[in-house]
């Protein structure tokens, strides 16, 4: 690569990386007070190229209202294991076939296989996955031995679903089983449940009136986001915070 090469690919990422920086605090202000940046557990978007995918994540108030939101892309290293959920954008045949096969050797093969291995939850929108593309025209045969490859990952917890879809799962629809889900326990049945995290939030609110549960019982360290108190007072769910 020639000098100037560098510099343009030098100046490219540090764009990029600016871009990033103020599209977070924006998405973040409006939430100041409620949840603290460091209190919100953190949602990493994998895609081919950073740039108005990502942005568009940023921007989804609803998400930062939970989240904050990590491109793989721009991170040096990929703190996968303390990542809630992934969500993976342009899933190629190409990176399909090498994911599958535990062939990492590109930054979105290394991050979406790292996010499988440590158990993480992937989204994947429909509209991102070429195989679909080619439904089609493709020979019969042909697309049912690619199409085992989405299976796979089918069956190893990676979700695929229209786009407009993936915001509502994450935040807790019923498809939704992300691993911060409300468990509810033996407790339930008392319409009671203890509830030991951090931050209190609308999904939670949502696993825990499913669940039957008429009152959560926190710690006074447990913050609870706007949006639980709201969720609570609608369907008459007392939040009680006790001495730990």
């Amino acid at each position: 690569m020639d000098l100037d090469a560098l510099v343009n690919e030098i100046y490219r990422r540090v764009q990029e990386r600016v871009a990033a920086c103020e599209a977070e605090p924006e998405a973040e202000a409006n939430h100041i007070g409620v949840v603290g940046a460091e209190d919100k557990p953190v949602l990493g978007i994998i895609s081919e190229n950073h740039g108005e995918i990502c942005h568009k994540v940023y921007e989804c108030k609803q998400l930062a209202e939970y989240y904050r939101m990590r491109c793989a892309l721009l991170e040096d290293t990929w703190d996968v294991e303390n990542w809630e959920a992934v969500i993976a954008y342009t899933l190629t045949n190409e990176a399909l076939g090498k994911i599958v096969n535990g062939i990492f050797d590109t930054p979105y093969t290394k991050a979406f296989g790292k996010a499988l291995l440590c158990g993480k939850k992937i989204y994947v929108p429909e509209e991102d996955v070429e195989l679909y593309h080619y439904r089609k025209t493709a020979p019969r045969e042909y697309y049912r031995k690619l199409e085992a490859n989405l299976e796979i990952l089918k069956k190893s917890g990676v979700e695929i679903l229209p786009n407009e879809q993936i915001g509502p799962a994450i935040l807790g629809s019923e498809c939704c089983t992300s691993s911060t889900e409300v468990e509810v326990s033996a407790k339930a049945e008392e319409k009671d449940l203890a509830f030991e995290k951090r931050v209190l939030s609308e999904r939670d609110m949502i696993m825990a009136h499913q669940g039957k549960v008429t009152r959560i019982l926190v710690n006074g360290k447990t913050i609870v986001t706007d949006l639980a108190k709201d969720y609570a007072k609608k369907y008459h769910i007392v939040i009680e915070k006790v001495d730990c």
